[in-house]
């Protein structure tokens, strides 16, 4: 009885355990986070988000390299467990599917590439970054067979990240294919969920099919987005370019939810667990990226633009969840009849025992609730093109009801003709803690 007690509190839930980890982010304070995390104590089912986490804060203090080494221990586990062992699958029947080692969910998976990509941008290692969405294709594709109703088997980011890294290499024809999935992805998630086909992507299209001599598919681009290549040619001729990203929040929490459903060939009813998702909201909406080259009245240059949504992890995290829900729903099914029949048998042949197995079952039905929980609720991204110089980077944060709310220094970037400038910044806050209540929103320096 003791160990069903400790499996159960080991997996009551993992986000209540991270808390002191993101109170820290929450206060803007990546270092405390770090040092929070390394305090605690990592089951070795759980080295995956340690890993991952880890990976995260990482890079939010801007080491890099230590982050993408934190990322490759996180796939090591993905490829070692992707094929459970007998052991693991049967835990998690006779027990929970928190007993097995958590490898992480699709879309963790694949931004575990997206991240190690985006690391190797800011360390100005294209080749590194196009192996890593190489793999990323490998995945989707992989998803794609696996599950073609998925939403994340056509994750637009991952085609978007990819168009932009074939083209700062000069691998046009590859990067046309990457923007046109990207655009295609944009269009069917606009379905499921809120997030528009971005504006830089659109003027990208059109801007990319001319360079490959795509003439009538450029025209189409022109009509249907009501722009014209001229204007874009002048915008973007002979500039450098900017490309910033804005990790905007905090994922969705997993909580578990607990139903009764009717068991078909006993009619008894059963309990079973299930996780779910539950938004924390963000409290900046957006974020102006604004550059500026200090000079005389002649010389001097100011040049600003809005970030645009173009990832939400959040809403892919719900609907990717929800598309595996069939199954979850079917093994907690199985798994609580199991051990209803068990209690059943033990109580035939004593019943003080079959209380005890009945009342196992039921301390050990619980949802997995663990997550990545250092991702960020979406991914944002502004493209500005200037003139080839050092610029000073200044950020301001904008909330829902379009008011700045603080402004920080990203210091000084250099911009030059030859290769793209990749620039990033993360922010944690949330509007909603899990139970409902509205969160303030407070400056951080």
């Amino acid at each position: 009885m003791a160990t069903v007690l400790l499996i159960c509190s080991g997996c009551a839930s993992y986000s209540q355990s991270f808390q002191t980890v993101e109170i820290k982010l929450l206060n803007n304070d990546p270092a405390g986070a770090l040092e929070a995390l390394d305090k605690q104590s990592h089951s070795n089912k759980d080295l995956f988000l340690y890993a991952s986490n880890k990976a995260t804060i990482l890079r939010m203090l801007n080491k890099y390299s230590e982050s993408n080494a934190e990322i490759e221990k996180a796939k090591a586990i993905i490829e070692k467990y992707s094929a459970l062992s007998i052991s693991e699958t049967a835990s998690s029947f006779i027990i929970n599917d928190a007993s097995q080692t958590y490898i992480g969910s699709p879309v963790e998976q694949i931004m575990l590439n997206i991240y190690a990509a985006l690391n190797y941008l800011e360390m100005k290692d294209l080749d590194a970054a196009r192996v890593e969405i190489l793999q990323i294709n490998i995945r989707l594709r992989t998803l794609m067979q696996d599950d073609p109703d998925s939403p994340l088997s056509i994750d637009p980011f991952a085609h978007y990240m990819s168009g932009i890294i074939y083209e700062d290499l000069g691998e046009w024809s590859d990067a046309m294919i990457a923007y046109r999935k990207a655009y295609h992805a944009y269009q069917r998630h606009s379905s499921l969920y809120s997030i528009a086909v971005p504006q830089q992507l659109k003027r990208v299209l059109i801007l990319m099919a001319d360079k490959i001599g795509l003439d009538e598919e450029r025209r189409k681009y022109e009509q249907e987005f009501l722009l014209q290549l001229t204007d874009l040619q002048v915008q973007s001729q002979n500039q450098a370019e900017l490309v910033f990203l804005f990790h905007n929040g905090l994922a969705p929490i997993k909580q578990e939810s607990s139903i009764n459903v009717l068991e078909p060939s006993s009619g008894h009813m059963i309990r079973i667990s299930l996780p779910r998702y539950v938004n924390r909201g963000t409290t900046i909406a957006k974020a102006r990226l604004s550059i500026q080259r200090p000079g005389s009245k002649q010389q001097n240059i100011s040049l600003s633009i809005e970030t645009e949504k173009t990832e939400d992890i959040g809403m892919l995290e719900i609907e990717s969840l929800k598309a595996q829900m069939g199954v979850i729903t079917a093994r907690a099914i199985a798994r609580a009849v199991a051990k209803h029949e068990a209690s059943n048998e033990a109580g035939k042949q004593n019943d003080l025992i079959g209380l005890i197995v009945n009342i196992a079952g039921v301390l050990t039905e619980r949802a997995d609730t663990r997550s990545w929980l250092t991702l960020p609720a979406e991914i944002q991204m502004a493209r500005l093109n200037a003139p080839a110089d050092t610029y000073n980077v200044i950020i301001e944060f904008i909330d829902h009801n379009n008011h700045t709310l603080f402004q920080r220094s990203l210091g000084k970037i250099k911009l030059n003709n030859e290769r793209k400038q990749y620039l990033s910044t993360h922010w944690a806050s949330v509007s909603v803690i899990p139970n409902g209540t509205p969160v303030e929103s407070k400056e951080r320096h």
